[in-house]
């Protein structure tokens, strides 16, 4: 319990300081900054800074809202967690400004420096938050000891996810499983302690008592007997069904009567859904292009003076509705690549097997010329791809351009991905990039079309960045 009003406190305390340093930044950026560039603000009066501080109820109603949203108790995924912040921040401001117009005060209160400090808010309580819960993991005072039910692929799944997730503060002591000979081994680092038999004497031995059940090949009978052993001996369970690899956000819980069900959200087939995605790409495309102009004359120069052959590279790839469309992006190859390649591929067959493993060759390429390396690891042969976005056959955001002989066997994924526009980013690139198998990228590209919401393709956009910046995963 001590643990629990701790981080509690920490987080609320942290909430409060934000709350009035975005007042006290953007009041100094309106006071010091904006009269030098908007000389018609000169001759208006700025009342002190006091006014904010004696007005404390501005940062109460913000609280509560964040309390009331759960945001100092759940644990949730970060970015998860910046868009709950991002609704309940604006929420908070509209309530803030319209307070201060029924009140008539509209005079008392700069407008500019409120709108400020609500700009600054949505940066500024993702930072804080995410280095106090790092703060408050390390100090164990946000940490939770969970143990998971099931040593198999899924069980694996939820291991994976939790540490990608540090500030969820969740801490795996180890797994149980219904084969005793496995007991005291390790699975991907973390320790066996014992079988499902022996779960009431592990709580009662204090290492966790919280559960995730991870077990969807058992029967519904053996699930519910489990369910009411972990009733009895637990506070918190989280059963992971048999369909786990699809449950995502996507998908609602809605009651049929005393039914129970799972509504499986379509996201990308609604129009509504594709023409919110498309004017979001269009936007966003015309003011890259116009910020990356001097990238593309640099990179254009640096491949007309390294190899032969043209500038931009042209492939055909399979798109929405499975119709072809012309790829655009930098020469990254020798214009004699083809031949090279196979030649290579004859004389070893460990890059042969490489090759049909991943569809690329990880180790060495002798198709990539000097300067390609290094616009490949950045991704930054991609860039003529906004083109493509500006023509309407891509997304900033999508499934992959696949070839037509990649997919050839996996009809049943490619239904639903040719559903929607491949991307010049995807959830794919953001999750290995070419360190995943070939199914691997399929799955994730058929979870995204299935998942699709505005705020997704916002985090995709952010990580693509940090993927790109440290060119991991590249090839």
């Amino acid at each position: 319990m001590g643990k629990k009003i701790i981080s509690f406190l920490a987080l609320i305390i942290t909430d409060m300081a934000v709350i009035f340093l975005c007042f006290a930044l953007s009041y100094l950026i309106r006071s010091k900054i904006f009269p030098h560039l908007f000389v018609e603000l000169k001759a208006i009066r700025l009342l002190p800074l006091s006014i904010f501080i004696d007005h404390y109820y501005f940062a109460i109603l913000w609280i509560v809202i964040f309390a009331y949203e759960k945001l100092y108790t759940k644990r949730i995924p970060f970015w998860e967690e910046v868009r709950v912040l991002w609704k309940n921040s604006s929420i908070s401001f509209l309530l803030i400004m319209a307070a201060i117009f029924i009140s008539r005060r509209q005079i008392q209160f700069s407008r500019i420096v409120i709108v400020l400090a609500w700009l600054l808010s949505l940066f500024l309580f993702p930072l804080f938050r995410f280095f106090i819960k790092n703060l408050l993991v390390d100090v164990k005072a946000w940490r939770k000891n969970m143990i998971i039910l099931g040593v198999n692929d899924t069980g694996y799944a939820v291991l994976k996810n939790i540490r990608k997730n540090r500030t969820l503060g969740y801490n795996i002591v180890g797994f149980l499983d219904d084969r005793p000979a496995k007991i005291g081994r390790k699975f991907h680092g973390v320790e066996i302690i014992g079988t499902i038999a022996d779960l009431e004497n592990v709580i009662k031995a204090g290492n966790s008592k919280d559960i995730i059940i991870a077990l969807p090949d058992w029967s519904r009978e053996k699930l519910a007997g489990l369910l009411q052993i972990c009733e009895g001996a637990s506070e918190s369970i989280w059963l992971i069904p048999q369909m786990g690899d699809i449950i995502t956000t996507a998908i609602e819980i809605e009651t049929l009567g005393q039914i129970l069900a799972l509504s499986i959200k379509k996201n990308l087939e609604k129009p509504w859904n594709v023409t919110v995605k498309n004017t979001f790409d269009k936007i966003v495309t015309l003011i890259l292009i116009i910020v990356l102009l001097p990238a593309y004359l640099i990179i254009s120069v640096a491949i007309k003076s390294d190899s032969k052959g043209p500038i931009f590279f042209g492939q055909k790839r399979l798109g929405r509705r499975k119709k072809e469309f012309l790829v655009l992006k930098f020469r990254s190859m020798y214009v004699d690549g083809d031949s090279r390649v196979l030649k290579y591929l004859m004389d070893h067959p460990a890059a042969r097997e490489e090759w049909e493993k991943y569809r690329k060759l990880k180790s060495y390429d002798p198709r990539v010329t000097r300067v390609g390396k290094i616009i490949r690891k950045y991704s930054l042969d991609e860039l003529p791809q906004l083109f493509n976005v500006i023509s309407g056959k891509m997304s900033l955001v999508g499934p992959r351009p696949y070839l037509t002989e990649e997919l050839i066997g996996k009809e049943s994924f490619m239904n639903r991905i040719a559903k929607a526009k491949p991307g010049i980013t995807g959830l794919w690139q953001v999750s290995g990039r070419s360190e995943l198998l070939f199914e691997e990228r399929i799955a994730l590209d058929d979870y995204y079309v299935r998942n699709w919401t505005l705020w997704f393709d916002i985090v995709i956009l952010f990580k693509s960045l940090k993927v790109l910046f440290s060119g991991a995963g590249a090839y």
